[in-house]
């Protein structure tokens, strides 16, 4: 599984275009955009006007940046259905799910999620959240984070970058950090070790905001709440995300799996959405040399039935 794409995206440009043609066909009604970041997806509300977007974020900054037109909401993924049921917003045309982190995030003096500033180990996406990276860094026993680098980095010398990390405590910076994961790792090529350190900041960040339990939450959360014709779209930006986005894309595209010389079918499996001609998009050439963050970007969408 390659999670060397573990690098940081803006919400702003990426596959918009991409992400407008198909807005074009999706019924008219209220449509989610569930990571406002600066709202350069939000703003296509103005060229789709059959929908009425609706914007959520889990970084309050966002949501205090959003323009006052805009209807923005600071609730996490996995809130989001609950919000639209209770407010009586369902069902609904469809969904964006973007899965990277924003510019403003990334380039922050005090966020803590890029190694290339140094600054306190926070990486939390929620500011009023407890859990920091700081804490798990400080305070997990060994074989805890042990499984934190194992499974969210998959890099081969998780198990020495935990020791190192053990034995180091205190850490308290970005830079301290990336030390540590240096030393504990043979001398090899830079761009090797670059890509050590991207992958264990991204598995430590993932930890303190619960990442990939928030993606399948609200994905399974929303599921029944589509029109007919409606899409739930996804940009993701690393394997791990992306190997949940496929998961669940296959299990709602799947029909009946019953032998086909039974009668009647017994596993109660229907086939809700399906997919396009072309089950992966990515941006185009013009793009990833214009936004650099943008090369690992996969956009996969499905239509409801």
């Amino acid at each position: 599984m390659n999670t060397n794409r573990a690098e940081y995206l803006p919400h702003k440009g990426v596959m918009v275009e991409d992400v407008s043609s198909l807005l074009a066909d999706v019924p008219g009604g209220n449509f989610i955009d569930a990571t406002y970041g600066y709202g350069s997806h939000f703003k296509l509300s103005e060229k789709h006007n059959h929908l009425k977007f609706i914007g959520f974020d889990r970084d309050l900054e966002s949501v205090k940046s959003s323009k006052t037109e805009h209807d923005v909401n600071h609730l996490n993924f996995s809130e989001i259905y609950n919000f639209l049921l209770i407010n009586e917003l369902l069902p609904i045309s469809g969904i964006l799910y973007d899965f990277g982190l924003s510019s403003h995030q990334i380039d922050s003096d005090h966020r803590g999620f890029s190694f290339q500033k140094n600054t306190q180990l926070d990486m939390r996406m929620d500011s009023e959240q407890k859990l920091t990276a700081e804490y798990i860094l400080n305070n997990y026993l060994e074989e805890d984070l042990a499984r934190v680098l194992k499974f969210y980095s998959e890099d081969k010398y998780y198990y020495r970058i935990t020791k190192k990390i053990v034995e180091s405590r205190p850490i308290l910076t970005t830079n301290e950090l990336v030390e540590i994961i240096k030393e504990a790792i043979p001398k090899q090529n830079p761009i090797y070790i670059e890509k050590t350190i991207r992958k264990i900041f991204q598995a430590i960040r993932i930890e303190v905001n619960n990442e990939l339990n928030e993606i399948k939450s609200s994905l399974h959360s929303i599921k029944e709440s589509i029109v007919a014709e409606g899409v739930i779209i996804c940009i993701s930006y690393h394997s791990l995300e992306d190997k949940i986005v496929k998961s669940f894309f296959k299990e709602i595209t799947t029909d009946c799996i019953c032998d086909p010389s039974f009668p009647i079918c017994k596993c109660e499996i229907k086939q809700q959405f399906i997919h396009p001609k072309k089950k992966k998009y990515t941006p185009s050439e013009n793009e990833k040399k214009s936004n650099t963050r943008s090369r690992s970007a996969i956009m996969r969408y499905v239509i409801k039935l």
